[in-house]
C-alpha cells in the first residue's frame, strides 16, 4: 500500500487569476470567498447569512471593481453544512440572476479530483459515524462508516483526509494507493477560480444535499 502526502495542483497554462470570477464556499464553518488574485477565509460559526454579503462587497471594492464587472460566479455546491450551502447558493444565484451572469457549481468531489485525478474513491467525513463517498465519477452518496469496506476493492486508489485515514485504517487495508487530502480550503478556492468554466447564460445552481436538514420539531402541548 503506497501513501502520498501533500497533494499539489498545477494550474494549466493560460489560466489567469484576473478573470473577474467571484468564488463562494460556505460548505463548512470556514467560509471562503475569492476574486481574482485575492482569497480570504474566516470561521463563521453559522453566521454566514449575516457575514457573507458584507464580506463579498468588501472584497469587490478591494479589487477596485463594481458588481457589474463580475463575469461569473463559481460556488461550492456540497456536500456540507445544510444551512451553509443554502446561504451560499442563495447568494450565488442572486448574483447570477441580478447581473445576468453565468454560474458554475462545483462539488467538493469535483475540486478534490483536480488535485487527485487518479483516485478511484474519494472519502469525506460526514460526521455522525457516516461518510460522503464517490466512486470514480458515479453519483456521490452517504454511507455508514461500517459499509466502507464493501466499496474498496483490492488495489483501489483512495483519497482521504489524514485523520480519517487513521480512523479507517482497517477498512483501507486493501487499497493499493492512498492519497492524503491535506488541501486547505483557501487553496481549494484558488483552484476553483482558475479551473471553473463559465457557460454563456445564467442557469440556477442547485446544492448537492446528501443528508437532509437536522431539524427538531417542537413538541405540541
Amino acid at each position: 500500500m503506497n501513501v502520498y502526502l501533500n497533494l499539489v495542483f498545477r494550474r494549466r497554462k493560460n489560466m489567469s487569476l484576473k478573470n473577474n470570477i467571484l468564488g463562494i464556499d460556505t460548505a463548512t464553518e470556514e467560509t471562503v470567498i475569492g476574486l481574482n488574485d485575492e482569497v480570504i477565509s474566516w470561521v463563521s460559526n453559522r453566521n454566514q447569512s449575516k457575514e457573507l454579503l458584507p464580506a463579498i462587497d468588501k472584497l469587490i471594492r478591494e479589487q477596485k471593481l463594481t458588481p457589474k464587472k463580475i463575469r461569473g460566479v463559481v460556488v461550492n455546491i456540497g456536500p456540507g453544512s445544510f444551512t451553509g450551502l443554502r446561504v451560499g447558493l442563495t447568494v450565488a444565484n442572486g448574483f447570477g440572476y441580478g447581473l445576468k451572469i453565468p454560474l458554475v457549481g462545483m462539488s467538493e468531489f469535483d475540486v478534490i479530483r483536480l488535485f487527485c485525478p487518479k483516485a478511484d474513491l474519494i472519502i469525506l467525513d460526514a460526521k455522525r459515524n457516516e461518510l460522503f463517498v464517490q466512486v470514480k465519477k458515479q453519483v456521490p452518496k452517504l454511507i455508514p462508516v461500517a459499509k466502507l469496506g464493501g466499496l474498496i476493492k483490492r488495489g483501489m486508489s483512495v483519497c482521504v483526509e489524514p485523520d480519517l485515514a487513521l480512523a479507517l485504517h482497517s477498512q483501507l487495508s486493501k487499497a493499493g494507493t492512498i492519497y492524503l487530502n491535506e488541501i486547505p480550503r483557501i487553496q481549494k478556492m484558488a483552484t476553483m477560480l482558475v479551473a471553473s468554466r463559465l457557460g454563456k447564460k445564467f442557469v440556477p445552481v442547485m446544492p448537492l444535499y446528501l443528508r437532509g436538514a437536522n431539524i427538531t420539531k417542537s413538541k405540541t402541548k
